[in-house]
């Protein structure tokens, strides 16, 4: 399963998260800003490469994870759970686009790929299921300092 769509991102942060969370946007510290996500059960924010602005995403719901995109700038995998029934959004505080995934549990994994010759900035995002669930940041940019363990509790942002 493959699609794509077109969502703005704002506050430098795309989310991935369970459409029933009540609040679904992570309170970031600052190593979760130089780790380039906030993850909690249900909700993950990766550091979108951009500040803002509009983002092309590609969505992709496979078995295995393929190799990691040629024009990938900043990868990061996560376990993801999706629930029964599938409800998701995708996007960010401004703006956030409905999807439904099947169900299960996943490696998620997140690469900001370099910019479109049209200038706009774009992201992929896969859900493998047949994959061992992990943190890992696959490749950092100059943007993220990843010393240590990652830190993979987040707290739900407040209001």
């Amino acid at each position: 399963m493959s699609t794509s769509f077109g969502v703005e991102v704002s506050f430098g942060q795309l989310a991935v998260f369970v459409q029933s969370l009540r609040q679904p946007f992570n309170d970031w510290t600052d190593r979760h800003v130089s780790q380039g996500f906030a993850w909690r059960p249900g909700s993950v924010s990766f550091r979108s490469v951009a500040e803002s602005g509009w983002h092309q995403i590609e969505i992709v719901v496979a078995d295995r994870m393929g190799a990691v995109h040629s024009e990938a700038v900043r990868v990061i995998e996560v376990p993801f759970q999706v629930p029964e029934g599938g409800a998701m959004e995708i996007g960010s505080i401004s703006a956030s686009v409905p999807l439904s995934l099947p169900a299960g549990a996943f490696l998620l994994r997140c690469e900001f790929l370099k910019p479109a010759d049209s200038g706009g900035e774009r992201a992929r995002l896969t859900f493998a299921r047949g994959e061992a669930l992990r943190f890992a940041v696959v490749r950092a940019d100059a943007d993220l300092s990843v010393s240590g363990d990652l830190l993979t509790t987040a707290q739900p942002a407040s209001g």
